[in-house]
């Protein structure tokens, strides 16, 4: 029993380096792309997307919001990742021994 209770009162590992950055990066492209989708589809209706095609509408409409999410995460997790690797190896930065 005591045993048990020494594993519940260690304190949490610190993250990692590499833990930080995947974590700086997509965290706010999360958040960025969450409000790009939703600002999009404000002014875009899904079914105009669609040629008009009467089949399973509802079905296209749900597949386009996820794609379009997708991508705008991927676009504000390459922007993101861009900016993180630039301040990383800017001449200022002190190189991480831990990577």
């Amino acid at each position: 029993m005591s045993e048990e209770r020494e594993q519940e009162e260690l304190p949490p590992q610190p993250w990692t380096p590499r833990a930080q950055v995947l974590a700086a990066v997509l965290w706010p492209s999360l958040l960025a792309a969450s409000f790009a989708t939703m600002l999009f589809f404000a002014f875009v209706d899904p079914e105009s997307l669609h040629d008009g095609a009467a089949a399973d509408i509802e079905r296209f409409r749900m597949t386009a919001y996820g794609i379009t999410f997708f991508f705008f995460w991927l676009i504000a997790a390459l922007s993101s990742a861009i900016s993180a690797y630039l301040v990383r190896t800017s001449p200022g930065s002190t190189p991480d021994r831990n990577d």
